[in-house]
């Protein structure tokens, strides 16, 4: 008997969910279009008055599995700076194998006038699509949308792929009412899931369930003797599934405050990895089952592990590099230093070349797979113990190491094992020196692909962020402020520095900017030492004149001596904050100013010295003022020694700003003496 699969009939109606009942499309009430606010977060500028989710496997007509994903969400906007929630992205993805399809959509925004509710719908030829390398984007603009306004949205996606099976995210930027998600699995397929956030479910409901599944074989003709005319079929195939409701009420907005790795890690969330499919009287198929297999799947695949076993296009280029360097480290070195300024980076991270190598050597550009894995390949060829590390990105939220998995990682970098000692390097950043990691790809732990089992790395770095700035100025007494500032950027600091400078199309546009960003400065010449050196700091001098930070009040003058280094407000506001600080990176800064007082002038009021310091001396800021002769001497220090600070530790770190934020705003006030 012919064992394959079907299209599955399901008959989908209103379901009831605690207290909750979806509403009809378009069945809005006049209570939320006259709601003014949210009175549980009256600072909302939107509120999501329901979003629903619901997941369910068929068969096509091919007898091929597919998963079937509804959506259906209601949004109230409150402000004008919520609009951009009328702005509706839809990704599909495809590929050689299978696609994903939208189909019945429906989009309507909802006003009220004259006590009366107005319907507008979204028109089909407002619907836009834009073409990606291994995907589409479905675009369209709510129309009619004001302060007041609901708009309202419903789709269906079919998918082919298995393997990508929809998560959901129970908590979002604004406030929500409702969010819940429903998802049916047969008994065929095994699927990890992975829990994220702080929120408990109000609705956390699991049942074992049946679902039938029709196989239909159409009639057959078949030739010679014993031949003839088959009658179609129908077969009838019953499977038990897992049936599960999630859902969340009164959703608190998450709000994101400065150095956050990635919020998708903190999110209340769901996410799928396929385990493994069984289909009746068949072998089960094992995807992900143990961080070994995961290592063999990756050696074996013909666009990751085999690419690294073809290396003659490279030979003479890699043995042109390594003529005359006699230690592995100088090889090392060179190569990377090669593929850097070679190969350029197309800003996509991926974990697949699906072009091969080659093909991006000879066209000097590549994605993040194609240029680390092109790296470890023309080290491996010059002797090197080298290999490639699956890792997630900081962008794309951690890949945690208690199941296993290839989906969560999304790029390559390599690591370079000499004399003992680890190397981690990813040539898609020019500016990165051998050793030092670009700061996105600091993220946890990556998973190196070797030719035993494979292993844990840890993502992080000791190199620091170190910035040295000094302003040498001389006050006038009609509050103008001319001199110098030099700067000296090392680290993470010349990193940063050295990818501005490239942003910028030249020196000219650099300084433009700069003096559109810093109220009151004006920039007569500039020049910048060791751009283009990686190993060195990367220093910069500016003659400058400084307006708009200088208050006269009768024969007083007061200014703030940090000036742009003035840190003004607290960036952590939060009651609580349930996810960590995460700095990324040592850091520290040192600021010297230098003023030179106009004659006729005394000091008459400095702000006092002072060092503060959390406890365990993992920030330390100090700050002293010093009046000697003529001049105003300012020494300010920030030192960061910890990146990662926990949420039992935001409320000594919030403080800490405080009072730094309280002492940045404190004066030096000049008294005319003649």
């Amino acid at each position: 008997m012919k064992v394959q699969f079907i299209t599955l009939l399901l008959s989908v109606t209103l379901l009831t969910y605690g207290q909750f009942t979806e509403p009809k499309f378009g069945k809005i009430e006049v209570s939320d279009l006259t709601m003014s606010k949210y009175d549980k977060d009256s600072s909302a500028d939107a509120l999501i008055l329901f979003d629903n989710g619901y997941s369910r496997f068929v068969l096509n007509n091919d007898r091929k599995f597919q998963f079937i994903y509804d959506r259906h969400c209601r949004i109230k906007i409150f402000k004008k700076s919520a609009f951009h929630l009328a702005d509706i992205s839809i990704k599909l993805y495809k590929n050689n194998s299978g696609k994903e399809v939208l189909y019945n959509l429906n989009a309507a925004t909802f006003n009220i006038a004259d006590g009366k509710t107005v319907k507008t719908k979204l028109k089909s030829d407002k619907i836009y699509e834009e073409e990606g390398g291994n995907y589409i984007v479905k675009k369209f603009a709510f129309p009619e949308v004001k302060e007041g306004s609901i708009i309202e949205f419903s789709y269906t996606i079919t998918s082919d792929f298995l393997y990508n099976f929809r998560g959901w995210n129970f908590q979002y930027n604004y406030p929500a009412l409702w969010s819940q998600y429903e998802y049916r699995i047969p008994e065929y397929f095994i699927y990890r899931q992975n829990s994220k956030g702080y929120l408990p479910f109000d609705v956390n409901k699991n049942k074992t369930g049946n679902a039938t599944y029709t196989i239909h074989y159409d009639s057959e003709i078949s030739s010679g003797l014993g031949g003839g005319r088959t009658s179609a079929e129908n077969y009838d195939i019953k499977a038990t599934t897992s049936e599960t409701i999630l859902a969340v009420k009164d959703v608190p907005a998450f709000r994101s405050e400065p150095n956050i790795d990635c919020e998708d890690n903190y999110i209340q969330s769901i996410e799928f990895e396929l385990s493994s499919i069984q289909y009746p009287h068949e072998m089960r198929k094992d995807y992900t089952q143990s961080w070994e297999s995961v290592n063999k799947t990756m050696n074996t695949d013909e666009y990751f592990g085999l690419l690294l076993k073809s290396d003659a296009f490279i030979d003479d280029t890699v043995a042109y590099l390594c003529k005359g360097k006699s230690s592995e480290i100088e090889k090392a070195v060179t190569i990377y230093n090669y593929v850097q300024k070679r190969m350029k980076w197309n800003g996509h991270n991926r974990i697949w070349s699906l072009r091969g190598l080659k093909k991006p050597f000879n066209e000097c550009v590549g994605n993040s797979s194609e240029i680390n894995l092109l790296l470890t390949l023309m080290l491996k060829t010059a002797g090197l113990n080298a290999n490639p590390v699956m890792f997630s990105t900081r962008e794309n939220g951690n890949a945690y190491s208690f199941y296993p998995t290839i989906s969560k990682f999304n790029s390559i970098l390599t690591r370079i094992e000499i004399d003992g000692n680890a190397y981690l390097v990813d040539a898609t950043d020019k500016y990165c020196p051998f050793g030092v990691l670009p700061a996105d790809d600091i993220n946890g732990k990556g998973r190196l692909v070797n030719n035993f089992t494979g292993d844990w790395v840890n993502l992080d770095t000791n190199e620091k962020y170190k910035e040295e700035k000094l302003y040498s100025l001389e006050i006038s007494p009609d509050g103008k402020l001319t001199g110098s500032i030099s700067g000296i950027y090392g680290g993470y600091a010349g990193v940063i520095y050295r990818n501005s400078l490239n942003a910028e199309k030249n020196s000219d546009d650099l300084v433009r900017k700069m003096q559109e960003n810093l109220k009151g400065l004006t920039v007569s010449n500039y020049s910048i030492a060791d751009r283009c050196n990686n190993y060195s700091p990367v220093s910069d001098s500016l003659s400058v004149e400084i307006t708009d930070q200088i208050e006269i009040i009768g024969d007083k003058i007061l200014f703030n001596p940090l000036l742009f280094e003035r840190i003004e407000r607290n960036r952590y506001t939060l009651e609580e904050r349930k996810y960590p600080v995460n700095y990324n990176y040592p850091i520290t800064e040192t600021y010297t100013f230098t003023y030179t007082i106009p004659a006729g002038y005394e000091v008459e009021s400095l702000p006092q010295s002072i060092i503060l310091k959390l406890p365990d001396n993992s920030i330390s800021i100090s700050y002293y003022l010093q009046k000697t002769d003529d001049q105003i001497k300012v020494l300010y220090k920030r030192n960061i020694n910890k990146i990662l600070f926990l949420p039992e530790e935001y409320k000594n770190l919030k403080d800490l700003y405080d009072q730094m934020v309280k002492k940045h705003a404190e004066q030096v006030i000049l008294k005319k003496t003649i």
